[in-house]
C-alpha cells in the first residue's frame, strides 16, 4: 500500500513539473526517447521509475535530476506529515 501511494505522489509531482513547462506527455516522450504510454502510467502512479529513466527525463526537461528528486522528496514529506 505505501509503495502505491509513493508511486502516485512521485508521478503527480513529475506531471506537475512537466506541465509547468507546458510540455505535453507526448512531446516529452519524444524528447526523452520514452514510450508515451509508459509515461502516462508513471504519472498516474501505476509504474515506478529507474534512475536511468529519471536522468533521461530530466535532460529532456532541461532541469537537473536533483531538482526533480527534491520536488518528489518534498511532496512525499508533505504527504507523510499530513498522515
Amino acid at each position: 500500500m505505501a509503495e502505491d501511494r509513493t508511486k502516485k505522489i512521485l508521478g503527480a509531482t513529475f506531471r506537475k513539473l512537466r506541465e509547468q513547462q507546458e510540455l505535453s506527455r507526448y512531446a516529452l516522450a519524444q524528447r526523452s526517447g520514452m514510450d508515451s504510454s509508459w509515461l502516462r502510467r508513471f504519472e498516474n502512479g501505476q509504474s515506478g521509475i529507474r534512475v536511468e529513466t529519471l536522468l533521461a527525463l530530466a535532460k529532456a526537461l532541461g532541469v537537473p535530476a536533483s531538482e526533480i528528486i527534491a520536488a518528489m522528496e518534498k511532496a512525499l514529506e508533505s504527504f507523510l506529515e499530513k498522515n
